[in-house]
This record gives structure tokens, sequence and C-alpha cells, in this order.
């Protein structure tokens, strides 16, 4: 049997006492934390293994020919990242819903417009063959097509 430590851990119960003190999670758990971790993380930030991460954060600032060709690149991105640093689930299907909102600044008055990509990850587990669902909502820099 595999142990999901649950992250951070609080390597305070190590001096304690012993490692069975630490905090574990269940795999699902698990798996939608890694998740996380895959697309919030651009690639080069790993030191230990600098291609790790999702490749959307190279596509933020990128000049938009497209919005529907980016959007393509950007489902097709988490969905590599995913099969490629997710062993644990099979099946994967990625869905991205971007919506653009506004926010204004109390003090300066100024508005911005930012992307918001809600993105659904839907795969099964490999252990157990559960379908398995994850969401995740990120906010982009504005999508202006030239």
């Amino acid at each position: 049997m595999d142990i999901n430590y649950k992250l951070p851990i609080d390597f305070s119960g190590l001096f304690e006492s012993d490692v069975r003190n630490l905090s574990i999670q269940n795999e699902k758990d698990s798996i939608k934390q890694n998740l996380e971790l895959i697309i919030t993380t651009n690639p080069g930030e790993h030191k230990y293994n600098p291609k790790f991460g999702c490749e959307i954060w190279n596509l933020d600032f990128e000049r938009v020919e497209s919005k529907t060709l980016w959007e393509e690149r950007f489902v097709q991105a988490v969905s590599k990242a995913v099969n490629l640093y997710e062993p644990r689930i099979h099946d994967v299907e990625v869905f991205v819903n971007f919506v653009d909102t506004k926010r204004e600044e109390v003090a300066t008055r100024a508005t911005f417009i930012k992307t918001k990509a809600n993105i659904r990850i839907i795969a099964r587990m490999i252990n157990t063959n559960e379908r398995f669902s994850f969401v995740l909502s990120l906010f982009l820099g504005p999508l202006n097509p030239d």
C-alpha cells in the first residue's frame, strides 16, 4: 500500500515521535494536490526536475493571433502535463472554460480585465478504476487578439 503524505509536510512530527504520526491523506486527495502542483508550476521552477510543470505559463504572455487556437493549445498543455506527471490516473479528459472578468481597483479606480480559466479534469484512478474529477480556477492575463 502506498502512503500519501499530506502537503505541506509538518516535519515536527519526525522530531517528536516517528513517521507514523505524519499527516496522511487518501489517494484521491493526493492526486488532486499533485494536479494542482503540476498545473500551477511553470517548467523550470522545480529544482530537481526542470521539465516538471505545465506549459500554460509560457502561453500567458504570448501574442494571441487566434483566441480559439490559443485556448486549444492551453487545453493540450494541461492534458500533456497531467498525462506526463500524474501516473495514478488514466483516460484523462481536460475541459477548460474561459471567462473574462473585470475588477476595479478601489484606490486607483483602475480597471483590470483578467481571464479566468476554469479547468476541469475527468479521469479514472488506476488502482480502483473509480471515476475521478478535479476542478481548478486560475486567473491569467487578458487575451486580446490583435
